[in-house]
């Protein structure tokens, strides 16, 4: 008899939680640490940023940044290695004052302290003197009390690397660039290793199938699991939620990127199952560049402010649901790159300012506990995630396809209030009894009341 209610009170509860639209069985939470530990950003400081421009670090909650020096004015003469300039080692002093991490980049070329010749044409970009080099930095970084990685180049099949080595953009085979690569990382991770045990070491690429060819490249140094990913989508994706490359791409053969919907997340889930089956090692993936230049195109038509804004909060949420370390948007300042930052060179804060602070003073404090929207629903229609800390719960909830939708209110939810994605209060509608909210592009938040049931689908009544 215990036996037999044991198993129907086991069914009761199965019905209850369908009845009330939640999970029959409960899922581990999608992350275990609070929203802003993977917030990351761009700096442009070396570009001529205004380093007074520091000092709104704090308002974005920004926990890593990507910084550096050039390689050539660290190292102007072969093993003759120079401290930060001031105006870096300022900027480290108040990183760290502020807890905010630094990814450093490892580049460029440095044809003044090892020249090109006929016997050795690749000199300004040797792997062993790379390695070197980058010991010296990690000494420094260390020194300086900040929490670092070390990144290794900057799309190397962009800058220098793939010119001066040969072979294919895509890293199919034969090319040369990848071994040349995988090399460099094997230098740099064993001199970094060496001097500091446990330092994040990481690749840069922008197109995602050169990732594939690092992981199974026999070379690859044993435990090497930093993946730098730059995530960048383009004029056929919606947003955030779609990328690149297509689940038949044949540029990308022999792999397959993505599923068909080419949602962001079962990329990352590939790559992950990919680098994990080649390297026998967790990997880590660290979006190092992701942004959307105003003026460019998507699959809607002109990217605007505004729309960058509503992008910028998607993004991030995306790739805390899967697993990813940090994510740096790209970029905090316009600089030498375009219309990307946050700020442009004016001085002037674009919307997507705004959006990151509020997105960082919203949920900032809270974990992303769960996906509540259909998982097979990842690139269209109402998106929905839930936040919690103790007794806060929150919902962010958008339309990945960007078009205007009704939410009605779950009176479940208990909804105390509701913001847009620029912080702001929304005002809540009604039809007839039932509250509703406009979604789009943006996002809002709704918080939920103490004892709120986050079902989903949102009932508008009982």
């Amino acid at each position: 008899m215990p036996l037999i209610r044991s198993l129907w009170l086991r069914l009761w509860l199965h019905l209850a939680c369908i009845a009330m639209g939640l999970p029959a069985h409960a899922a581990p939470a999608l992350s275990d640490r609070p929203m802003r530990a993977g917030f990351g950003l761009v700096v442009k400081f070396d570009q001529g940023q205004p380093t007074a421009q520091l000092d709104l670090l704090p308002e974005l909650g920004v926990r890593w940044v990507r910084d550096a020096v050039q390689w050539v004015d660290m190292e102007p003469r072969a093993g003759e290695y120079k401290p930060f300039p001031p105006a870096f080692s300022q900027r480290l002093q108040r990183y760290r004052q502020q807890g905010i991490g630094v990814i450093y980049m490892l580049g460029y070329a440095n044809g003044k302290a090892y020249p090109a010749t006929k016997a050795a044409p690749r000199a300004p970009i040797d792997p062993e003197a790379l390695g070197r080099y980058a010991a010296h930095v990690t000494g420094l970084l260390k020194a300086a009390g900040v929490d670092f990685a070390v990144q290794v180049w900057n799309e190397p099949h962009n800058f220098q690397i793939l010119k001066m080595v040969g072979g294919a953009w895509n890293g199919r085979p034969p090319s040369p660039w990848v071994d040349h690569y995988v090399d460099m990382l094997r230098a740099v991770s064993e001199h970094v290793q060496k001097k500091a045990p446990g330092t994040p070491v990481i690749t840069s690429e922008d197109v995602l199938v050169n990732h594939y060819w690092f992981a199974q490249h026999p070379r690859l140094p044993q435990g090497f699991k930093g993946i730098g990913l730059h995530a960048y989508a383009n004029e056929s994706s919606s947003g955030p939620e779609v990328v690149a490359p297509y689940a038949d791409s044949e540029w990308a053969r022999p792999f397959q990127l993505v599923d068909r919907d080419r949602a962001f997340a079962t990329a990352i889930d590939r790559l992950k199952r990919h680098t994990r089956k080649h390297t026998g090692v967790e990997p880590e993936v660290w979006i190092t560049e992701w942004g959307f230049k105003v003026d460019g195109r998507f699959a809607g038509g002109r990217v605007t402010e505004e729309l960058v804004a509503a992008f910028l909060p998607r993004a991030y949420v995306l790739a805390e649901a899967a697993g990813v370390k940090v994510l740096c948007w790209f970029s905090m300042q316009d600089a030498n790159d375009g219309a990307y930052g946050l700020i442009d060179r004016a001085g002037r804060q674009r919307p997507a300012f705004r959006t990151y602070a509020a997105m960082s003073r919203i949920v900032g404090d809270l974990r992303l506990t769960q996906r509540l929207s259909p998982a097979g629903q990842q690139t269209r229609g109402t998106q929905a995630y839930l936040f919690e800390q103790g007794s806060r719960r929150t919902l962010m909830v958008w339309s990945a396809d960007n078009q205007s939708r009704t939410l009605p209110l779950d009176p479940a939810w208990s909804a105390t209030r509701i913001l847009d994605a620029y912080g702001e209060p929304v005002k809540v509608g009604t039809r007839q009894v039932v509250r509703q909210a406009e979604l789009g592009a943006a996002p809002i938040y709704i918080e939920l009341g103490a004892g709120s049931t986050p079902r989903w689908p949102p009932r508008a009544g009982d």
